[in-house]
């Protein structure tokens, strides 16, 4: 005997494969965005400031060029780690989405599975 399989129980199933796509992304960017909180990269260094702010401000000294560029240097890094603590946000938010779409559609999707006909 051969089973029926309609077209709503296919629905269910992609819907379950599309719940595990935005649950492996989720897991992806919580994971990127977690090394970019804890370890951000900027591209501001002393090496690519000290000459463009030693032109600009020739009337300072350097220590006060060096504060500047510090001032920068950590500025760039706050940044980076607002950025990576949304990018944490949006892929908690992610799975947390993914995980009950997963399940609800897989127990839907199973029931019709295991669902008897009244053809029997």
């Amino acid at each position: 005997m051969t089973r029926k399989v309609y077209a709503r129980e296919i629905y269910f199933y992609l819907i379950c494969l599309v719940a595990i796509i935005i649950f492996i992304i989720g897991l992806v960017n919580l994971g990127d965005n977690a090394i970019g909180y804890f370890y951000p990269t900027t591209y501001v260094t002393r090496a690519n400031m000290e000459p463009m702010y030693k032109e600009q401000y020739s009337d300072l000294n350097q220590e006060e060029i060096d504060k500047m560029i510090d001032e920068e240097i950590a500025s760039s890094l706050k940044m980076e780690r607002i950025i990576a603590l949304k990018g944490l946000f949006r892929g908690a938010l992610l799975v947390i989405i993914a995980i009950p779409l997963f399940i609800w559609h897989w127990r839907k999707a199973q029931a019709m599975w295991y669902m008897k006909t009244d053809s029997d």
